[in-house]
């Protein structure tokens, strides 16, 4: 059996496709299943921004994440009627968790940017301290967000937000970080739905459980919700045909070679967003199909995955490899 797990990354991907695998379970991970966003990867990492390590990681990603887009087209070439259904497992996350966890998981790249941030607007001051630029770069973008009229959940808005952090930051660092703060919100828009023509916002989605199974054009799309994911198990197990599945801790963004704790600027950069800007983001259709709220989830900062080791409500944290 193959199952393709796409998603956006840092929902514990890597965590369930290592269980899979101890099944004998043939796994795809992909973060990317659109053909232009795939594209776009390849003149990124072929750009000269990007270091020969950061590009080298990008390309093996790239070439998985190639064979998943060639196998979610033919799939959708040959429909509903080809036999056995595709599967696939996609998960969501806490907007306002999620991004914390993919700093961690890119520092490598982005104590790059971190020190083109400091050498531009302080060319005269001595010692860099990465935690300090990454609290004033976090500090930029939500002042940005904070302000802007444009939406925050559609990928036709970035222009613009571009020229507002760019009056801000010449250097396009908290432009960079902006994009990527608001992933979560554009995600199935703007990687999945090109690449599986799936609108998981026309399906009915179980807050409660958290959790939903779709069934459409020649795939079975299992969605899950991160925060849900140990009591969502036996679920995945029965997805692809197992007696039972152990979710096991890969991967975590507490283990990064990061200097500073990702636990501390996570508490640190959510205390800066201005509330407004997070009931804003939570009013996004991202955030109330999900079921994520104002005051469950970003007010409950201890409750989020990055911030504790035993992660959410108490469950083990999961957290995965996540290039982008």
């Amino acid at each position: 059996m193959q199952v393709l797990i796409v998603q956006m990354g840092k929902v514990a991907s890597t965590a369930i496709a290592e269980a899979l695998r101890r099944d004998d379970i043939e796994v795809l991970q992909a973060h990317i299943a659109s053909p232009e966003r795939l594209q776009e990867q390849l003149r990124t990492m072929t750009g000269p921004v990007v270091s020969d390590e950061v590009a080298n990681r990008m390309y093996q990603d790239y070439l998985q994440e190639l064979r998943v887009t060639f196998l979610l087209a033919r799939q959708r070439v040959a429909g509903a009627g080809s036999g056995q259904p595709t599967r696939i497992i996609s998960l969501t996350r806490d907007p306002l968790s999620w991004y914390w966890s993919h700093f961690a998981q890119n520092y490598d790249h982005y104590q790059t940017l971190l020190q083109k941030f400091f050498r531009f607007h302080y060319p005269q001051q001595a010692g860099f301290d990465p935690g300090a630029v990454f609290a004033e770069v976090q500090d930029r973008m939500f002042s940005v967000l904070e302000q802007t009229t444009a939406p925050l959940d559609e990928a036709d808005a970035l222009m613009q937000l571009m020229a507002e952090a760019d009056a801000l930051d010449p250097t396009g660092v908290v432009f960079s970080q902006l994009n990527r703060f608001l992933v979560p919100l554009r995600w199935f828009d703007e990687d999945f739905l090109p690449g599986t023509g799936l609108d998981v916002y026309d399906f009915s989605f179980d807050r409660e459980a958290g959790t939903t199974l779709i069934e459409s054009g020649g795939f079975s799309l299992l969605l899950l919700r991160y925060e849900n994911l140990p009591e969502l198990a036996p679920g995945i197990a029965g997805f692809v045909g197992i007696e039972e599945l152990r979710l096991e801790r890969a991967n975590i963004s507490e283990d990064k070679h990061i200097p500073f704790s990702i636990k501390t600027m996570q508490r640190q950069g959510q205390s800066m967003i201005p509330a407004p800007l997070a009931e804003r983001i939570y009013a996004t259709r991202y955030a109330r199909h999900f079921g994520y709220s104002f005051d469950a989830s970003w007010r409950s900062l201890e409750q989020t995955a990055a911030d504790t080791v035993e992660g959410p409500a108490g469950t083990p944290a999961l957290d995965d490899v996540a290039a982008r």
